[in-house]
Parts: C-alpha cells; structure tokens; sequence
C-alpha cells in the first residue's frame, strides 16, 4: 500500500541509492536535533508531500503557459515549497516561519477539495524539527529529490517502505498495516473492471495503492474523456476511510501526484462509523480493500453490525457487503482464519454465499505479503447482480507462485501464475490449480471457504523443507484461530 516516490532518469538502481542517501543524511541530521526516531517518518512525510504538490503545480502552470492560459496555484506565493524552501540560508527564520506562519495557514486553506485535504492533514502531523539548522539539512536533503510526472510508483512504493523498515525498525508492527503488494492489487483491479461513472470505495484506503490502480484502469479504458466525465472521475468517483493521520497523509498526496484532486478521503474509523442499512444511492459500485486484520473492537461499540465478532476482520467484510450497491462488484483480501473459523466468521460466511454472488476465491501462497507478515491470505470476489442472484458453486483458484520468491527479500522468479488466473476466472476453468465447489457442498461444510485443492496430494516425502516449514505454520494459525475463538465463546 505505501507510496512515495522518485524518477527514473540515471536508471533505477543509481536512482534508489541516491533517494536512500538522501533520506539517511535528512535522518541523521534528525537525529543530532533529537528527534524521536519514530517522527522521522512523519517529518518527512510532509515536506515530500509539500514538494509534490508544488512540482504539480508548476507543472501544471507549464502547460497552462504553453496553451495559452492563465493557471491559478491553490496556494499563494509565499506559502509554496519552492518559495520558502530557499531559505535555508537563514535558519534562524526558517523555523519561525513554518511553526508560526506556514502551518496556521495550510490548517485553513479553504473550503474546497484540496484546501480539505491540506486542513486535515496539517491539523493532525506536525514539525518535529526543534532548530532551524536541522530542519534547513532535512530541506537541502529533500530538495534532492524529485516528485515529476515520470516518477515510477513501483520505486515510490519501495522508498516508503524502505524507510519504515530501517527507521521503525518494524515496518508492519509501526504502520499498523501491511501493505498490498503492487502486482496482487493490479489483479484484484482487473476482475472488479471499475468502469468509468462508477463510484469506487476502500474503506481502509491507506496509502491509497487500489485507489490509483482503479484510476490508472479506467484511464486505460477511457483514455479520451469529455469534459463532464473529467470532472466526475476527479470528484465523485474515488472514496475511502482512513484511521491513521500518517497513512492518510500518504494517501492523499499519491493520489494527488496520480492527477486525482477531488477524491473523497475521509479520516476517521471506519468500523465506529459503519451503518447497517446504507440507502442504494450512497452505495458504491466497485469495491477494493485489503482492510487491516488482527485487530480487536469492544463489543459494546457493534450495536451497528448485524454479526458482532471481536476480530476486525470479520467486521470489515461486514461494512462491505454493506455499502456495496446493486451490480456492483467487490475484491477484499481476508486472512486464511476468515475462511474456516466457526461462530461469527461462518454466520457471515453464509450470508456472503446466500445474499451475494461469491463467483471467486483467489489463494494467496503464504509469505506473498512478506516482509511485513507471514499470515496465509485469499481474495474473495464477490458481486451484488441487478436480478438479485445468488450464489450457485464458487471457483477456487490455488496460487502458489505469484511472480516473487516467497523470502523475505521478494526477489522476482519465473513461473507467474496470477496471468493464468486472470485468462481463466471469467469461463471457470477447471485445471490443475483450480476448481468449484456447489454451494450444497460448502453448506455440508458450516460454509468453510478453505481452498483444498482436490488436484494435488500432499506428498511429505519430496515436498521442499521450505513448503512443510509453511504447511505447519498455517495449521498452528488455524489451531490459534480456535483455540481463540473457544476463548471468546468461554469468556
């Protein structure tokens, strides 16, 4: 999920060992200042996204230039990075500046969309820079990058992550989060089609990596839009609820350097604002969502739910089946816990299968979200048909190789299986790494979604030690899932 990004002029490679310089020197100079290492990433946070959005800007007044027009900057002169990141000469004024005059007016910027954006993400972040000489070192060291039109996402991605895991030390347990990995949303995105007038949600939008890929999909599918269209893809077409200030941050401004100005970004706690009986015309049609697991909600707090469960993940299903309208379509990714536990997990299980059309579910091999986790994943596809059908059998598709070595470094390898599972989801093919199951079978089996491929025996005897390593650490996850739920029943 997490964005931030470089170019790629003097080739990738060069280019990352630049970015890392930059940003170990911006936190060395951050810490000499004494600041808590947990803030570096929240202190840089903002300044890349000030200087993202100043980039756009003149690029955009650019092409204005060349048009013929006349552009207006959202923000005035002396507020714009390009402006006051000068001054880093005169460090005695720098700091003054920001706490006194820069940050009280970006907290008030406006009414309009992006003024929204700029009042809730500097209402909730601040400098963490105590002296003018540190935070004019942290601003030479952002000036070294480069937030243009050619920025690759992928190296974006890699920045920001890279910085949480060698600053927080650990990235997944800091953010709170673990991000999707770039080519499992790509998929996702391409069985949901997002068309364009479609409204799409991800109620824990994060960083905001299914927003972009959704708008960079439907620019592919329209790639010439009408004025009109233009206006409703920048404005009424992309939504998401996000807990985390920081995360919110990021999110906003990937989808700002994405082209995307008007997108409904809301940050608050999806789960507390959650309504059962959400009317048809603020329904959403497509739906994109890795929401965060592992969590835990008072129970007093879920008189909104229809099933109350103290695992947030069956709750986040729950708000999707929810907001999402008719004929409309949804991807979210679920833990392997989601698909077998009893109690709560089965009873939304059977409503998934009895109220919605669950036409696919996508088994993710353990470790493809690694380094951040090593929890055994799956997508489940469902739709909400205009006729009202239901469910009838549901095709399973058993991935074990999606393109990366299952090792903590992800390294790329041969043998991608997520081309072949797009090329066979639509028709239902059934072949080695897939096949369906009727709903008579998965009722006879209290709804139980576990993908058990029925093409494939294990066999101990010439199974990598690697594989075994991983077959025992899901049923031990299985066996905590259990054991935990026998608890809460108890408790």
């Amino acid at each position: 999920m997490a964005q931030i990004g470089l170019p790629l002029s003097g080739g990738m490679d060069s280019r990352r060992q630049e970015v890392r310089t930059a940003v170990k020197n911006a936190c060395d100079s951050m810490n000499q200042d004494g600041v808590n290492p947990r803030d570096y990433v929240e202190q840089l946070a903002w300044m890349f996204f000030l200087k993202a959005f100043d980039e756009a800007e003149s690029r955009r007044g650019d092409e204005a230039e060349f048009s013929g027009e006349t552009y207006h900057h959202r923000l005035p002169v002396e507020l714009r990075w390009s402006t006051w990141s000068k001054s880093t000469n005169k460090p005695d004024d720098l700091l003054p500046f920001v706490d006194g005059k820069l940050w009280p007016a970006l907290r008030q910027l406006g009414t309009d969309s992006v003024g929204q954006q700029f009042n809730r993400i500097f209402a909730t972040v601040r400098n963490h820079c105590r002296t003018g000489t540190s935070l004019a070192k942290v601003i030479n060291q952002v000036n070294r990058l480069d937030f243009r039109e050619t920025t690759d996402i992928i190296v974006l991605s890699e920045i920001y992550e890279g910085l949480l895991k060698d600053v927080a030390g650990d990235s997944a347990g800091y953010a709170g989060e673990f991000y999707t990995q770039r080519h499992v949303i790509r998929a996702m995105v391409k069985v949901a089609r997002p068309r364009l007038g479609e409204r799409v949600y991800d109620p824990g939008f994060g960083t905001a990596g299914f927003l972009v890929e959704a708008a960079d999909y439907m620019r592919q599918q329209t790639p010439q839009m009408a004025t009109e269209d233009l206006e409703r893809f920048q404005h009424h077409t992309f939504y998401g609820l996000e807990l985390k200030p920081l995360t919110y941050l990021l999110g906003s401004m990937n989808m700002l350097l994405h082209g995307i100005e008007g997108a409904g970004l809301e940050l608050m706690n999806t789960l507390e604002a959650h309504q059962s009986n959400v009317s048809e015309k603020n329904k959403y049609q497509v739906i994109l969502s890795n929401p965060p697991y592992g969590g835990k909600m008072s129970r007093d707090n879920q008189d909104n739910f229809t099933v109350r469960s103290g695992s947030t993940e069956i709750l986040f299903v729950q708000h999707i089946m929810a907001n999402l309208g008719k004929g409309g379509r949804a991807a979210v990714i679920v833990p392997e816990g989601v698909m077998f536990r009893g109690g709560a997990d089965a009873r939304v299980r059977e409503k998934l299968v009895r109220e919605f059309r669950l036409h696919s579910v996508l088994s993710l091999p353990t470790g493809c979200f690694l380094p951040y986790t090593g929890v055994k994943t799956n997508v489940l596809f469902f739709e909400r048909p205009m006729d009202g059908s239901t469910t009838t059998a549901v095709w399973f598709y058993e991935l074990t190789n999606d393109g990366f070595d299952l090792k903590q470094t992800r390294k790329g390898i041969a043998g991608d299986q997520l081309p072949d599972f797009l090329s066979k989801w639509q028709q239902r093919i059934e072949g080695e790494n897939s096949w369906t199951v009727p709903v008579a079978e998965l009722e006879a089996h209290g709804w139980d979604l576990t993908a058990r491929n029925p093409n494939r025996k294990d066999d101990y005897e010439h199974r990598p030690a690697l594989d075994l390593v991983r077959s025992i650490q899901v049923k031990e996850q299985r066996i905590s899932d259990l054991l935990g739920e026998l608890e809460e029943l108890l408790s």
